[in-house]
């Protein structure tokens, strides 16, 4: 009798197991990515960011490096419709204080490469959907 306990009770597990399953995305994430071009060069170093458009799903991003990112399955995305930004500091700009500054004093932003449109203004957004396409190339007319 108490060998038959536990084998109900193993089996219980695997059956709760199976039904809840290990390790899986219960948002339906998919791994995204793809390339970024900044007047038609590969864009060296920036950040990408994917913001749900409606209510309901997560939002994710990731660094542009030599032209490309790449976001994994359990920082992808699941279906859904978001809004992108693309943010690139220009080199040698920001992060250190003019000259006169009081302590304290917060540091200058970096100069933004890429165009308003594309990052504080952004009106650029792609879809996910549950068949794909999950690669996203996206090429920036100009800088500033």
């Amino acid at each position: 009798m108490l060998r038959a306990g536990w084998l109900v009770v193993a089996l219980s597990i695997a059956l709760v197991g199976s039904l809840v399953g290990c390790g899986g995305d219960s948002l339906g994430r998919h791994a995204i990515s793809g390339t970024v071009k900044l007047a038609a060069a590969p864009l060296e170093n920036g950040m990408i960011s994917f913001t749900p458009v409606d209510q309901g799903t997560t939002s994710s991003g990731g660094k542009i490096t030599a032209g490309a990112y790449k976001l994994a399955a359990d920082a992808g995305l699941p279906p859904g419709k978001y809004k992108v930004t693309i943010n690139a500091p220009k080199p040698g700009t920001g992060g250190e204080l003019p000259e006169g500054a009081m302590p304290g004093d917060p540091l200058p932003p970096a100069e933004e490469m890429v165009p308003s449109e594309w990052n504080v203004n952004s009106t650029q957004t792609i879809e996910v959907k549950e068949g794909g396409p999950f690669e996203f190339n996206f090429e920036i007319a100009k800088g500033k």
